[in-house]
C-alpha cells in the first residue's frame, strides 16, 4: 500500500499511480501538486528557450570574447611546464596566452596556435606590451628561424580577417574540446 504524499497515511489507491488519499485536504494538496508540476515544466521550457534566445542574440564581439577565452586557456594548458616565451620566467603564477602578432591588429592570426604562447601576464604581456623582441628570440630558440620566417610571411595576408558567427562558435567548441583532451 502506498503512502499519501500529503498526510503520510497508507491508503488503497482507486486510480493507477494515485499519490494522494481521498481526504479533502489531500485532494486539495493533489491539485496544488499537479499545478506545481505544470509550472515546473513551463519554467524548465522557458529556461531552455531563454538560453537559446540568449545565444542567438549574442553579438560577434561577445562570441569572439568567448572563443578567445577558450583559446587562451588552451594555450596556457598546452604550454604548461614551459617558461615564458619572452623572458624565460617560470616562477610567476599569473600567465597569459601572449600573441607574437597582436590579435587586435592581426585578427587572422588570433586563433593561430603558432602565434600564441604562454607568457608572464603582468611583466611581459602587459608592461612590456608583449616583449616582442625577446618573444621572437624565444620562438627561434623553441622552433627555429624557418618557423618564425614562415609566420612573419603569413602575417600581412591575415591582417584584417573577419570571423563569422559560425566560425567563432566553432572555434570556441574546438578549443573547449582540446582543453578537455589535455586535461584527460
Amino acid at each position: 500500500m502506498p503512502r499519501c504524499l500529503n498526510c503520510k497515511q497508507k491508503f488503497t489507491p482507486s486510480r493507477f499511480l494515485q499519490k494522494f488519499c481521498n481526504d479533502e485536504q489531500c485532494v486539495d494538496a493533489s491539485i496544488q501538486y499537479a499545478r506545481d508540476k505544470v509550472n515546473e515544466k513551463r519554467t524548465k521550457e522557458w529556461q531552455k528557450e531563454k538560453k537559446t534566445l540568449k545565444n542567438d542574440l549574442k553579438t560577434l564581439t561577445q562570441l569572439e570574447a568567448e572563443a578567445k577565452k577558450s583559446f587562451q586557456k588552451f594555450i596556457r594548458l598546452r604550454d604548461d611546464g614551459l617558461p615564458c616565451i619572452s623572458c624565460g620566467n617560470s616562477t610567476t603564477k599569473d600567465w597569459a596566452g601572449g600573441h607574437y602578432f597582436p590579435a587586435g591588429i592581426y585578427s587572422g592570426l588570433m586563433f593561430d596556435e603558432r602565434n600564441c604562447h604562454k607568457q608572464c601576464n603582468t611583466h611581459c604581456n602587459k608592461y612590456l606590451s608583449g616583449n616582442l623582441l625577446e618573444y621572437r628570440k624565444g620562438l627561434i630558440v623553441r622552433y627555429g628561424l624557418d618557423f618564425v620566417n614562415e609566420l612573419e610571411s603569413e602575417s600581412d595576408a591575415k591582417r584584417d580577417f573577419k570571423y563569422t558567427r559560425e566560425q567563432l562558435i566553432a572555434k570556441k567548441l574546438q578549443y573547449d574540446l582540446k582543453i578537455k583532451m589535455l586535461k584527460n
